[in-house]
């Protein structure tokens, strides 16, 4: 088939869990036999790197969607929520309008709420079947975030757009030939919101070839290790109720912890926590190296949707791994069996100081969670999954 892909950002390198989801999409697909556009907004013109060009031909659009304080104020009076409106640009759909002149494509997959826009476009103007991949429901973000505010007008801004990004992820998720869904609770969640919506679940995936075991890196005794792009509000909020409600207890218990903050763009706030015992990286391009000396994994988010990448690549390495519900939503994993999950911060603070103190135990869990891996969540499997999905596509619409 042709393909013309949709993304909001350059997937690569793939370093965090939205760029690892695309990409492996593109190339696994690839792998396949599919002919992939990818088209994508960039903040300045970039050399593209050979490992995408490898999978796809893509066509990058120079567009700034950074967040800024004139258009959150703008987008008071804006029925599009600000997180999709700044992405809404004629310099795209010229792009898209100059490239269906000059080629014939099969179908359109759309990665991510934010490019759903130029999906609807598509379908109506040129009549591509359509597929959107909803990585999250965004919804369920903003609403886990507005209710986390405790500012009165940070928390009622918050709650505008939650409502705003409601109306528009209901309404237009309906327009799709299909939505791929991350998890079964979110494929719940935007069916309460949109009965109509024609859904399947379609899980993401773990490159197994290059997260592996790495016997040859020794586990670093007491270390803790936590993997998150910085740059995000969810992840600075749940790094921040970490350090502050379950590293003291975790330090009086065990004085010899040693924590690892890994994550690109963090701020001022999650660098001013930087002392003994507290590691500041900022961006390392490739973690593995952190994730195997680690003896515990730690993923202490409270806002999120849609599936933690991160987890399934540490699951990969296996590695012993503390998790909240949230964080480890829509993976396939029993608490004790092969992760510990816990929910409040004196839970999360015991069985990180439990697991610490109990090698066989971290050993058991990584084991396990090696073993789900393998079973469920390798990518070859997804981008199988995807291609039948755009072959029913194709059948209803008698292509």
């Amino acid at each position: 088939m042709k393909i013309l892909q949709l993304a909001p950002r350059l997937p690569y390198p793939p370093d965090e869990g939205g760029k690892i989801g695309i990409f492996n999409i593109t190339k696994y697909l690839a792998l396949r036999g599919h002919h992939i556009t990818l088209v994508f907004p960039v903040y300045h013109h970039t050399q593209l790197p050979t490992e995408l060009t490898k999978y796809c031909t893509p066509l990058p659009i120079v567009l700034d969607t950074r967040t800024k304080i004139r258009g959150l104020l703008r987008n008071i009076l804006r029925d599009v929520p600000y997180t999709i409106a700044k992405y809404h640009s004629p310099k795209i759909i010229n792009t898209l309008d100059e490239l269906l002149k000059k080629e014939k494509f099969d179908l359109a997959h759309v990665d991510h709420l934010h490019m759903a826009y130029y999906g609807l476009y598509l379908k109506q103007k040129f009549g591509l079947p359509t597929v959107l991949r909803e990585h999250n429901v965004e919804t369920i973000i903003m609403e886990r975030f507005y209710k986390n505010q405790t500012n009165f007008l940070f928390k009622l801004y918050a709650y505008l757009q939650y409502c705003k990004l409601r109306r528009y992820e209901s309404h237009i998720c309906g327009q799709f030939d299909r939505c791929l869904m991350i998890t079964k609770e979110d494929e719940r969640r935007l069916h309460t919101m949109n009965s109509l919506a024609k859904t399947v679940v379609v899980s993401a995936g773990v490159d197994t070839e290059y997260f592996h075991p790495m016997e040859e890196i020794k586990e670093e005794p007491y270390s803790l290790v936590s993997v998150a792009s910085l740059d995000w509000l969810p992840n600075v909020e749940s790094i921040l109720w970490f350090y502050n409600k379950i590293w003291p207890v975790v330090k009086k218990e065990v004085p010899k912890a040693k924590l690892y903050l890994i994550g690109k763009n963090p701020p001022s706030k999650i660098r001013a926590l930087e002392r003994e015992g507290v590691i500041v990286t900022g961006f390392i391009e490739d973690v593995r190296e952190y994730i195997a000396k680690a003896a515990v994994f730690l993923v202490p988010l409270r806002i999120g949707g849609g599936m933690r990448i991160k987890i399934l690549n540490a699951l990969a390495m296996g590695k012993a791994i503390i998790s909240t519900s949230i964080g480890a939503e829509g993976i396939d994993v029993t608490d004790g069996r092969d992760i510990y999950l816990a929910d409040t911060a004196e839970e999360f603070a015991q069985k990180i100081i439990e697991l610490l103190n109990d090698e066989d135990k971290r050993r058991r869990l990584g084991e396990e969670g090696l073993k789900l891996v393998k079973e469920k969540y390798q990518w070859e499997h997804v981008a199988e999954q995807i291609e039948e999905e755009y072959k029913k596509i194709l059948k209803e619409k008698g292509s």
